[in-house]
């Protein structure tokens, strides 16, 4: 997943892509090479320069898409192409813009999905580990049972109690064992949710020796051990999982935005003015956007990397800039968190924040 942070340092233009590249009809290649080439005009129009048109149109032939349903968004100024990232569904809207600062917001709604977590497939005989930090990168790790605990011995065996004592010493060793590499994984991607699939026993012994340590451990239903077994379902079930994760987070925020907003002295404001005030005073710890509501605002632009001075209005003096790029590369500036909202009433113009409490 692309910096966000080394992206806002670099300086523009900017070419900022976002479109619908789905490859799940029999013509699609050659679908993609059509709507590539009427980007690519769009892009001339908008006075792309042709060292950024050819970054991106390299980038385009050298990852051509995965076959299904997608997006994809592309950032790139005249030295290289800084997000390339393919996005779970198309977007509702295509954006092509060549501007002084980067478009953000695609990508910041991207990453909010990529919560880090690690999923422990477990069995009785051995088990499977993964984990994703927040850029999306992956480790993996896979574990067999030395004393291969799902092997049960015969009733009428003499010694059916101490080969039983042995093997269940050795699956209780064998689970505290994988709870120790789950632990050390967890930590390495700072993980803030545990996912335990596989089987039910398995799953159950694991959860009783872990440390959860604060994260958010959950079990899905899908996802097995078995040779054969198809691992699509386990893993649409946790893009599930993280997307309620996610929308959770939203809500707590907003529940957090809606009872400060409320209080004469509470820690939020809402509107351009206010919100751009705040972030010129690097008071933010969110910043709250709408950007069907925000639409294509302007504000005063300054100097990089926080570019903001305040609201555009008649008569305004200095270089004005799209609210909807400004606004999250000040937000970025100053280390504040960027969450994307829908339909909140009490955010006029599109946008709010929440306040640090010094």
């Amino acid at each position: 997943m692309a910096d966000l942070r080394r992206i806002i340092h670099k300086h523009g233009p900017f070419a900022s892509v976002c479109f619908d590249s789905s490859h799940d009809t029999e013509d699609a290649a050659r679908d993609t090479e059509l709507h590539w080439r009427s980007i690519d005009a769009e892009l001339d129009r908008s006075g792309a320069r042709p060292r950024i048109r050819r970054l991106l149109a390299q980038a385009i032939e050298l990852h051509p898409p995965a076959r299904g349903r997608c997006g994809r968004l592309l950032i790139a100024d005249e030295t290289e192409v800084l997000a390339d990232e393919r996005l779970p569904s198309p977007p509702d809207i295509e954006t092509v813009r060549v501007s002084p600062l980067p478009y953000l917001l695609p990508l910041i709604e991207a990453q909010a999905e990529k919560v880090p977590h690690v999923v422990a497939l477990v069995g009785r005989v051995g088990s499977e580990l993964y984990g994703l930090d927040g850029h999306g990168s992956e480790t993996r790790h896979t574990l067999r049972s030395a004393g291969h605990p799902a092997l049960e011995p015969r009733r009428d065996d003499w010694s059916h109690h101490t080969i039983r004592q042995r093997i269940e010493d050795t699956a209780r060793r064998d689970v505290r064992e994988f709870a120790g590499e789950l632990d050390r994984l967890a930590d390495t991607v700072r993980a803030e949710v545990v996912v335990l699939a596989g089987e039910a026993l398995a799953r159950a012994e694991l959860r009783a020796v872990f440390d959860a340590k604060g994260r958010d451990v959950i079990d899905a239903e899908t996802g097995t051990l078995t040779p054969g077994s198809d691992p699509e379902a386990l893993d649409a079930e946790v893009r599930e999982i993280l997307h309620r994760v996610a929308a959770q987070r939203r809500r707590r925020v907003l529940e957090r935005f809606a009872a400060e907003i409320e209080r004469p002295d509470g820690l939020a404001v809402a509107g351009l003015a206010a919100t751009t005030s705040v972030l010129r005073a690097a008071t933010v710890e969110r910043l709250l956007l709408d950007r069907g509501v925000l639409g294509d605002r302007l504000v005063l632009a300054g100097s990089a990397p926080n570019p903001l001075i305040g609201p555009a209005t008649n008569g305004s003096a200095g270089e004005m800039r799209r609210a909807d790029e400004a606004l999250p590369v000040a937000a970025l500036a100053i280390g504040a968190e960027i969450v994307l909202v829908d339909a909140v009433a009490a955010l006029h113009d599109g946008v709010g924040a929440v306040l640090r409490d010094h």
